[in-house]
């Protein structure tokens, strides 16, 4: 498939390019360039995404080594803390979560 170069336009991707190569909505893509040779190569999650293999292994630990009670306690008030402090961040207000919320699970479906 060809496409054409454009002044100040940018380089789209072809849909059934993407289809072929397996290409989503929100994954990330990293171009590397060898003379006149363009490859577009898919990035792999950066070490603070979780992936399902790091999840798995997540689980399979808290299997092997449950925390007490206090050391839960002390986790989810460590968690809601970083929470509070992201909201705080991203400018998200309380009554702005219900919104929020619906806009991430529509573009989760969406993808």
């Amino acid at each position: 498939m060809t496409v054409t170069l454009r002044n100040k336009k940018p380089l789209v991707v072809p849909d059934a390019v993407r289809r072929k190569a397996g290409l989503r909505s929100g994954d990330r893509i990293e171009f590397q360039v060898s003379g006149r040779v363009i490859s577009i190569v898919p990035k792999p999650p950066a070490e603070d995404e979780y992936t399902p293999k790091i999840v798995m292994q997540i689980v399979d630990d808290a299997k092997k080594n449950p925390m007490s009670r206090a050391e839960l306690r002390a986790e989810n008030a460590r968690l809601m803390a970083y929470g509070a402090q992201q909201t705080k961040k991203a400018g998200i207000k309380e009554r702005d979560i219900s919104r929020v919320i619906h806009e991430s699970r529509s573009r989760r479906r969406t993808s």
